[in-house]
């Protein structure tokens, strides 16, 4: 339920500090002779409590006093991201969110810079497929004066030509350097064919799109896809909740409702696929490598978090220990499940030596098939669900974790207990659980895979897999 992406940089050192933790704690649980004594049930998690309304214009916001650190974090989701972008005018969304932070009719970009650092913190902004984000972290006794500048950012946008032409430019030289690098290639590519016909596969804009932006595009897109009925608005910290309720409806509430969010779920390809992307002289080759999987919203999502965890996941995974520890055949191989709404595939992912990208890919298929004719011991199913139940409960230790679970809550039309339950959820999980998700999901007759490599000297190791 993490589909949020991690902002924070002292969370991101928090995180990091959990993962050496954890393997710290099985290697000298290995070394030594005396068993630790087994944990006890874990409790029950309760998230935050949530006030949650809607102004007139219906736009919905969510307090949730929490914490004792004097600090607010807010947030504003607007659901209109890359799907949203008009025909031929690829990313003009990220254009227009980037864009908010260049000025107002009231404020310069420098203004707000200062205003925000003045607040103690910052504010930025990102789009994805389905959204634009508004965020930032300031003291709590300035947690009003932010909400109102945040408020000026979106309703009164002040879009100059300087502007654009200089984050024009920007975006251009991005793409340009994302172009020579493996990894984009190979994403870029997957994306294109387990989403074919669809804006989630097609990630970049070409050169003659992002020049042919114009100030009409932006407001174009500003008036169609930016408004109240669109936009979620979330509060998270130490805060003055009737001050700050103030401060909402002053900046927000004047806000035209414009018109609903659309969605636009995928047909995911299920088919078998395999493609090489050349690139000669490359010392490694980079493999993307998934099938379809559960969204968010399924029941079999707990599940299936807890397998891929175990396979692939997690730093102490069965892939991992396999290509990295065992073999060297990679440093950093990992997995993610990608969620949309009603839409989820699961990605293994690694940049391999060259020589060994034959079999690595052997190797994957190799634990894949592992899980799914071999039920997982309780050893390994314990620890990683203690794992997983850990993290979950650190993430929403931290004001942007809440935030990004209060989203994804939102996003994938969740009820609030669904919040609540997830720990549970990831306790009951059993052996013959993790082997029916293997089973069920990891079937390679529906398996995509990308690789991009030298093809003189992987071409003849990847032939088995062509078919």
């Amino acid at each position: 339920m993490y589909k949020f992406e991690i902002q924070n940089s002292k969370f991101k050192s928090l995180i990091a500090l959990f993962f050496v933790a954890f393997v710290c704690f099985v290697g000298i649980s290995n070394a030594q002779k005396q068993t630790p004594p087994a944990g006890g049930k874990p409790k029950p998690f309760v998230f935050p409590k949530q006030e949650v309304y809607t102004l007139p214009n219906g736009m919905k916001v969510t307090l949730v006093p929490y914490g004792s650190v004097p600090k607010v974090a807010v947030q504003a989701t607007i659901y209109a991201g890359t799907k949203d972008d008009a025909k031929g005018k690829k990313a003009i969304s990220e254009m227009v969110a980037l864009m908010l932070k260049e000025g107002t009719k009231t404020r310069s970009a420098d203004q707000i810079a200062r205003e925000s650092a003045e607040m103690g913190g910052s504010v930025s902004t990102g789009t994805g497929t389905d959204s634009t984000t508004i965020f930032g972290e300031v003291l709590s006794e300035f947690g009003p004066q932010f909400v109102t500048m945040i408020g000026d950012m979106i309703l009164a946008p002040d879009f100059k030509a300087d502007s654009l032409d200089r984050l024009r430019a920007n975006k251009l030289r991005n793409l340009a350097v994302g172009r020579t690098q493996a990894g984009n290639q190979a994403w870029s590519k997957f994306r294109e064919v387990i989403f074919p016909d669809h804006p989630y596969g097609k990630i970049d804009p070409t050169d003659a799109e992002v020049q042919g932006y114009t100030l009409d595009d932006i407001r174009s897109f500003y008036s169609q896809n930016y408004g109240a009925a669109r936009t979620s608005l979330y509060i998270v910290g130490k805060f003055d909740t009737a001050t700050v309720k103030q401060a909402i409806s002053k900046a927000f509430g004047g806000w035209t409702r414009g018109t609903a969010s659309k969605r636009n779920v995928p047909t995911v390809n299920a088919k078998r696929s395999f493609t090489l992307i050349d690139r000669p002289d490359s010392p490694q080759s980079t493999i993307y490598l998934g099938m379809p999987g559960p969204a968010i919203s399924d029941a079999d999502y707990a599940k299936f978090v807890v397998m891929d965890s175990i396979l692939a996941g997690a730093f102490g995974s069965r892939i991992t220990a396999n290509i990295r520890e065992d073999k060297g055949y990679t440093y950093s191989p990992g997995s993610f499940l990608w969620n949309r709404f009603k839409t989820g595939y699961w990605v293994q992912n690694a940049d391999v030596t060259t020589q060994f990208t034959g079999a690595s890919i052997k190797e994957i298929l190799f634990e894949i098939e592992r899980m799914r004719n071999e039920p997982v011991g309780d050893k390994e199913l314990n620890g990683i669900k203690s794992y997983l139940i850990g993290l979950y409960v650190l993430q929403n230790s931290a004001r942007t974790g809440g935030i990004g679970q209060l989203e994804s809550m939102n996003y994938n039309e969740l009820d609030r207990a669904s919040l609540d339950s997830y720990v549970s959820r990831l306790s009951a999980v059993n052996a013959a659980d993790v082997q029916e998700m293997a089973k069920k999901y990891l079937v390679q007759d529906k398996m995509t895979i990308v690789v991009v490599g030298d093809k003189a000297k992987v071409g003849e190791q990847v032939k088995p897999y062509e078919k």
